[in-house]
């Protein structure tokens, strides 16, 4: 008999519980029973939409973390206090750990790495990143014989629906970002998804095994889709081009840079396909080129599957805990590496201003070519380096608060 112990009880536990209550393909590939014997909650006596037998409900965690009975912790429930605490007294009171948290993952990776080799313990974390993309597991083998020096991909389901809604259908940001919260892929409050927040978590988790190093989210430059306007979104389909939120990672050597930005991609390339909630991460490395990870990046039966995929790996002892010994520690990965052309639009307070700005920007011997200068200005940039583009930006924004620009993906990178 495997007991499993579920912190979290919300939309990804409840299918966690489904699957391995119900799903018969489950039953008939395990040789031993397995069976969730208690299930941490807020409230026992919330009602829920899902059948169960109530006595597996508590609300004090140590009814599961110290239960020596207790095989596996599924840490499903969000937040990094207390699921931190959490997760390392189970590793310490000797239990498997597997978890869907990737704002805990991302900010105490090592340590959680460390801990579980202390306790030769399994943590495994596949659903962190892409939902039921499996994507965690492919990159730990291929970076045994692969030297991998580029990560990129639409890695939030949220951001993605509410451009393919902006690009397909017209609506504006705010009636976008409405019907999504209205859907449930956006949260009340949406900060992390639509800032890019989210995606930075899941970038970090990527670098830390791609590049055997350990990058901190807060290194990690984001920018969000919050000053996208509609008026963009008709200019980006008059260049052929579509707008996508991409999280980047590139390593050249000793030097590292990460981002999470708007991209603006080709209509009918692999990013600019990719619609709704879809996410797609690609992996290139020296030996198997480019790899691409492509499905549902969110949702409870998407999400709960990738859970349930490492809850069997680690009943058939078919897991590997990545090791971090040795790692490189990047203290601050900046945007230097990307280079590209920009979109920059700027909307004055009024249209007498534009010619100063067409000014500003000469006087930073920027070239550009002007699109539009009407009572916007639309320009379009010669090649820049990202981090020098980020400074031109600073300067305009302390005068101009009404401004959206955007990279062309078209792939130029320093070496």
């Amino acid at each position: 008999m495997i007991k499993i112990g579920l912190l979290g009880f919300g939309t990804v536990g409840s299918g966690v519980y489904e699957i391995i209550t119900t799903n018969e393909n489950f039953k008939k590939s395990m040789k031993d029973k397995v069976m969730i014997s208690k299930i941490l909650v807020r409230d026992k006596n919330k009602d829920r939409n899902i059948k169960f037998p109530q006595n597996i409900l508590t609300e004090n965690a140590d009814d599961i973390l110290n239960d020596p009975e207790i095989d596996i912790v599924v840490a499903v429930m969000g937040g990094i206090n207390p699921s931190y605490q959490y997760i390392i007294k189970a590793f310490e009171n000797g239990k498997h750990v597997v978890t869907a948290n990737k704002a805990v993952v991302s900010k105490y990776y090592d340590t959680f790495l460390t801990t579980a080799k202390k306790n030769n313990r399994a943590f495994l974390f596949e659903a962190s990143v892409g939902g039921g993309i499996p994507v965690i597991k492919p990159l730990k083998q291929s970076v045994k014989i692969n030297d991998v020096d580029k990560i990129k991909g639409i890695l939030n389901g949220t951001t993605n629906f509410i451009l393919t809604k902006m690009t397909e259908e017209s609506y504006s940001f705010e009636d976008a970002l409405k019907l999504a919260q209205e859907l449930g892929y956006a949260e009340a409050d949406p900060t992390d998804d639509i800032q890019g927040y989210d995606i930075a978590r899941k970038l970090s988790i990527l670098s830390n095994i791609a590049f055997k190093s350990t990058t901190s989210v807060e290194n990690i430059k984001c920018r969000g889709i919050s000053d996208i306007s509609k008026c963009d979104i008709e200019k980006f389909d008059e260049l052929g081009k579509k707008v996508k939120l991409v999280g980047s990672a590139i390593k050249i050597e000793d030097e590292y840079s990460a981002s999470v930005e708007p991209l603006l991609v080709d209509k009918n390339s692999t990013l600019g396909t990719v619609n709704d909630a879809f996410n797609i991460v690609s992996v290139s490395g020296n030996t198997v080129g480019e790899l691409q990870f492509f499905g549902q990046g969110a949702g409870k039966n998407p999400t709960a599957n990738a859970v349930v995929c490492d809850i069997i790996d680690v009943i058939n002892g078919e897991y590997e805990n990545f090791d971090n010994d040795n790692k490189k520690v990047i203290d601050s990965a900046g945007a230097k590496l990307f280079e590209g052309s920009y979109y920059l639009r700027i909307t004055p307070e009024n249209k007498q201003q534009i010619p100063n700005l067409i000014d500003f920007l000469l006087n930073k011997a920027l070239k550009f070519k002007i699109c539009e200068q009407d009572e916007n200005l639309i320009i379009i940039t010669e090649a820049i380096r990202a981090d020098k583009m980020e400074n031109l930006v600073e300067l305009l924004n302390t005068e101009h608060k009404n401004y959206c620009y955007a990279r062309f993906d078209d792939n130029k990178i320093l070496a």
